[in-house]
């Protein structure tokens, strides 16, 4: 009976030996064929746990390095075209500067147009700066809500200061606060009703003619003419006979004038009118010339006893301010005040707490402000040579005597205190003890009036309109894998969203502040584009370390030593054909031994 190899130590051995060296000669071969010498967790179970748990975070920050770079690509964009509209802006203040009292009517139009070109400019370049889908110069398509309102005072003989725009309003949002002056004549028991119709007539532009029956009173007719801008000539003709002109002195007993010449401001023409040379006057206003865009306005037209004193002409100012709060609700909101715009928004109202100094010119009188605080109280101090003379929830005290610390208010309040230039400027302090950071508040309107002049009421009239527009569009973009984000919000550039369109051009100063609001907004939404697109590329940067560093260290667990691997494969190579010659050695040895005791 043959031996088998469970009677053959040697060839037991031998064949262990093979089948040590056939696994070592595969796990050589499958490293140097993966390049791995952990490729699974039954090479090394806790070694393959810890990589497969670092290869997750590498793919993460892989995704995230991706999603950074994408985002910083979308700032790339926005930052260029905010800068582009900030370069814009800066020469539409410029043409705001020039937009000026002086200028012709012509010329007025022409730099209205130009800026209105510019400001549809602006809009062209916010709606179109988009990379990848998102525009985050205009946000996302929705309703928008815009609310304005206008503040009045009652007018005012005495001549108006110049004050600062005080208020704390979110971006987007402006205010205004002005006091246009207009001119009158006294009022005379004398005038005939066909004068206030004629006025009520004249257009105030360009070259007019209107006539009027004087009535049959004889007395001096004085007519009121403002002309603003560029100058203009009025004459009043009777029966033929030019018998007041402007630039010309009057003419006794309604002799015949020379040919007016052209003026500007206010300007009072007189003459005796004389109902026997005819009751009908003319009024010729620019007659012949080419005066296109010229702007002015009649005052008065008036008839009086000749034994009163020529008149005058009467300065009024009308203390006026507007507001405009402009964002997107959802859903819409009929209208909106500027807390409600900054929490839509997501913004904070700049200035809460701040103060103004100022002089408020050399008049006295005593000062009404209407001040605003909307829903969110706030509170309001005038002081002047050191002492508090005014304050929110505080009645008023003549004389500019002090009063107590300023309550908080809401709503619309009227602050009112006797002003003494002597004492000193004014210092105006909102908000001085602390205040809710989203709050909003705005000096409506400011107005000097003569003291002992009755207590002021202030009016407000809002309107409010929906419009197509743009909302907030907030991109959150993870910074890790483990769920950190950084947030890039939009910024409203639309001319719209700039407080640009509608513009009114009627007034210079309110056209210069609203072109400075938004230069200031598109300054900052660039500085934050800026900001952000930095942070962005940061956070990419150290994502891709991150990243490099996980995959440094994962190979370092498990790739292979080539090198080794390739010697231990030799090795292995080696020793499978020893074993595999020692198996057949020791398979050979007891078939000698077994032949000794064969018989022949």
């Amino acid at each position: 009976m043959p031996s088998s190899i469970h009677t053959n130590r040697s060839a037991l051995q031998a064949v262990q030996a093979v089948n040590s060296a056939g696994r070592d000669l595969k796990a050589a071969q499958n490293r140097i064929s993966t390049g791995f010498k952990v490729g699974g967790a039954k090479d090394n179970g806790a070694i393959f746990a810890v990589a497969s748990a670092m290869r997750a975070e590498s793919g993460g920050w892989g995704v995230v390095a991706t999603g950074l770079n994408r985002v910083q690509s979308i700032t790339d964009v926005a930052l260029m075209g905010a800068e582009r509209i900030s370069e814009l802006l800066g020469e539409l203040q410029q043409h705001a500067v020039a937009l000026n009292d002086s200028l012709s009517g012509t010329a007025r139009q022409a730099v209205i147009d130009q800026m209105t070109g510019m400001i549809a400019e602006i809009d062209r370049i916010a709606r179109s700066t988009e990379f990848d889908g998102v525009n985050l110069l205009t946000g996302r398509p929705t309703t928008v809500t815009t609310t304005t309102t206008t503040y009045g005072l009652p007018p005012s003989t005495l001549p108006q200061p110049t004050f600062p725009q005080m208020a704390a309003l979110p971006p987007g949002s402006f205010s205004s606060a002005t006091s246009p002056v207009s001119y009158s004549l006294p009022v005379s028991p004398l005038t005939p009703p066909t004068f206030d119709a004629a006025v009520a007539s004249i257009s105030g532009s360009n070259s007019q003619t209107v006539v009027a029956d004087a009535g049959a009173t004889a007395g001096r007719v004085s007519l009121l003419l403002d002309a603003y801008g560029a100058p203009d000539v009025v004459e009043i003709w009777q029966n033929g006979v030019r018998v007041a002109a402007s630039g010309q002195p009057s003419a006794p007993n309604g002799d015949p004038v020379a040919a007016g010449t052209a003026v500007t401001g206010p300007n009072v023409l007189s003459f005796d009118y004389d109902p026997a040379k005819g009751q009908a006057l003319e009024f010729r206003f620019n007659e012949g010339l080419s005066v296109a865009g010229t702007a002015w306005t009649v005052g008065g037209l008036i008839l009086q006893d000749p034994s009163e004193p020529p008149p005058t002409a009467v300065q009024t100012s009308t203390p006026t301010g507007t507001l405009q709060a402009t964002a997107a609700f959802d859903p819409p909101l009929a209208s909106a005040n500027p807390e409600q715009v900054a929490v839509a928004l997501d913004e904070t109202p700049s200035g809460v707490a701040t103060s103004y100094g100022f002089s408020a010119g050399a008049v006295a009188g005593r000062i009404d402000m209407v001040f605003d605080a909307f829903d969110i109280p706030d509170t309001v101090e005038v002081w002047q040579g050191g002492a508090r003379i005014a304050a929110s929830g505080r009645t008023y005290t003549p004389g500019g005597a002090a009063v107590g610390s300023g309550v908080p208010v809401t709503g619309q309040n009227v602050i009112s205190f006797d002003y003494d230039p002597a004492k000193g400027p004014l210092d105006v302090r909102f908000n001085n003890a602390g205040a809710d950071s989203d709050s909003a508040w705005v000096v409506g309107a400011i107005s000097l009036s003569p003291f002992g002049s009755p207590m002021t009421t202030a009016s407000a009239v809002a309107s409010s309109f929906q419009s197509a527009g743009f909302g907030p569009l907030n991109l959150d973009v993870f910074t890790t894998p483990s769920g950190e984000t950084m947030r890039v919000s939009s910024r409203d550039l639309t001319a719209s969203g700039l407080g640009l369109d509608p513009m009114d051009f009627t007034d210079p100063k309110v056209t210069l502040g609203r072109v400075k609001n938004a230069l200031n907004r598109a300054t900052e939404s660039s500085a934050y584009f800026g900001n952000r697109n930095i942070s962005l590329g940061r956070a990419a940067l150290f994502a891709v370390k991150s990243r490099d560093a996980l995959d440094a260290g994962i190979g370092n667990l498990v790739d292979a030593d080539l090198a080794k691997e390739s010697a231990k494969l030799q090795a292995a190579q080696i020793r499978q054909e020893l074993a595999t010659q020692t198996l057949s050695i020791a398979n050979g040895q007891p078939q000698w031994l077994l032949s000794l005791f064969r018989p022949d």
